[in-house]
């Protein structure tokens, strides 16, 4: 134990060497994700309560904000790489910072279609604003690290992110809808996001683009023209292979996104209505981040495609907890009602597939910001986040309909009564997602000879930046 907790600090003793700039970058990532996290738990939820929309149009136009996202992502790369990291993060911060407060106000002042309309334009323009963020945050990172504290700012960027998510949850979501009820809640939620675009406006002001790597310049007399980036960016080998492997991930992303699509009103509907939606949102993250802290120098002997792979698989497997019928999870030694039977599935399925998450998501971010081209890396990480953003819209349209189907206002009644079949309840709504979740880490298993040349180059970025970093540092 003593050994691991050794191996642990000495993995981010390199950070003595990491910029301002570097956390200054890490400071609007952890602002922007208690905000976006707090918004997306509470989205559906908004939209339905505050607003007036039904299911289906509720999943809609959860669906249509990352549907836009991915739209608005394909040129975001392009535009950050020509512009420069300051300039895009004003532009993002600033969508940001009108929508979410469009949001938060907006049913202060209008009403029934008019409020409609007016949510439906601040949802377009924070889509916006959101494609900017993710691309532009790793871009920052890979600018402002070094071979040799790379790989740690990375794990150390995917902790920050899960420690915004915990204090999302309980402190921001559960907090402001357990003090103002669920109505005054969700807008307070919002306004919330709205000052936390200011903090991240006031980190990008004290950046110095100046301080970049070295090794991460671009020659002045580089022609930085969007258009001409964009299509060079679509003609090379290592783009070509990274867009089938994120093509390939798409089913597994899909339980990614049920957090905010699906779980929500699944939780309130076959539980009840008051489920401590922060707290259920929260453990995902936690979990997360005491598996960093203790199994990163463990990761770190593994190749980064098979952490991948295990990864997605496990992830796919957890749906298994909540996709078995509820009649044999009662049959489990201590569970002696319904609600501890959908408790204990709830809580396994999320345990599990943080475990899952933990060993794809910050190897997959890593990876792709290596690959990348020093003059090209934001138009990689805009396509780095790009499965998420078409699962989210695939998810939202599907996640309405199946909510609609197996998991409607109602639905709790008829399961306590057994008047319930299988192929009715909410059991079979998972068993859905599974199928369609299993189909990733198979696919790219059957594909791994094509797709893993580039995960090779990363191995050996890698292992080149270890030994440096052993070499400076031998404790």
């Amino acid at each position: 134990m003593i050994k691991a907790v050794t191996n642990y600090f000495s993995e981010f003793k390199v950070l003595k060497t990491a910029s301002k700039e570097f956390w200054l970058v890490n400071a609007i990532n952890f602002f922007d994700c208690l905000a976006y996290f707090s918004m997306i738990n509470v989205l559906s939820l908004y939209l339905t309560s505050n607003i007036g929309f039904n299911d289906m149009s509720s999943g809609a136009w959860v669906g249509i904000y990352t549907l836009y996202i991915t739209a608005f992502i394909f040129a975001v790369g392009s535009i950050a790489d020509s512009i420069g990291l300051k300039k895009s993060f004003y532009i993002g911060m600033g969508f940001l910072f009108v929508s979410r407060l469009g949001l938060g106000v907006g049913p202060l002042f209008f009403k029934g279609e008019i409020l409609k309309y007016f949510v439906m334009s601040m949802i377009i323009l924070m889509s916006f604003g959101t494609a900017f963020m993710s691309p532009i945050v790793t871009t920052g990172l890979r600018k402002f690290t070094t071979k040799e504290n790379r790989s740690t700012g990375f794990n150390i960027y995917y902790l920050i992110m899960n420690v915004a998510a915990i204090f999302a949850g309980f402190a921001v979501t559960d907090g402001f809808r357990n003090w103002l009820g669920d109505i005054k809640g969700n807008l307070a939620i919002l306004d919330f996001g709205f000052v936390m675009s200011i903090l991240c406006m006031l980190s990008a002001y004290w950046l110095n683009e100046s301080n970049i790597n070295p090794d991460e310049k671009v020659s002045e007399d580089a022609e930085k023209r969007p258009l001409k980036i964009f299509k060079e960016v679509w003609k090379e080998s290592a783009f070509q292979k990274l867009v089938l492997f994120l093509f390939l991930t798409l089913g597994v992303r899909l339980v990614f996104t049920n957090q905010f699509l699906v779980m929500p009103k699944y939780y309130t509907r076959v539980l009840f209505a008051d489920f401590d939606l922060g707290f259920a949102n929260s453990i995902n993250p936690f979990v997360i981040i005491v598996g960093l802290i203790v199994l990163i120098p463990v990761f770190n002997k593994f190749k980064t495609f098979s952490l991948m792979l295990w990864g997605m698989a496990i992830s796919a497997l957890s749906l298994l907890f909540m996709a078995v019928p509820i009649e044999w999870i009662l049959k489990i030694p201590g569970i002696t009602n319904v609600d501890q039977a959908y408790l204990f599935a709830i809580y396994a399925q999320i345990t599990v597939f943080a475990f899952g998450e933990l060993l794809f998501s910050p190897r997959f971010t890593e990876y792709t910001a290596i690959v990348a081209p020093k003059d090209k890396v934001a138009s990689y990480m805009s396509l780095s986040a790009l499965p998420m953003f078409i699962a989210k819209p695939i998810n939202g349209f599907l996640g309405g309909a199946l909510v609609a189907s197996f998991s409607y206002e109602g639905i709790r009644p008829k399961i306590d009564s057994g008047n319930i079949s299988y192929g009715d309840s909410p059991e079979f709504m998972w068993l859905i997602y599974f199928l369609a979740a299993l189909v990733s880490p198979l696919a790219i298993w059957g594909m791994k000879k094509i797709i893993n040349a580039e995960h090779a180059r990363l191995e050996t970025e890698k292992a080149s930046a270890v030994a440096v970093a052993t070499e400076a540092d031998p404790a």
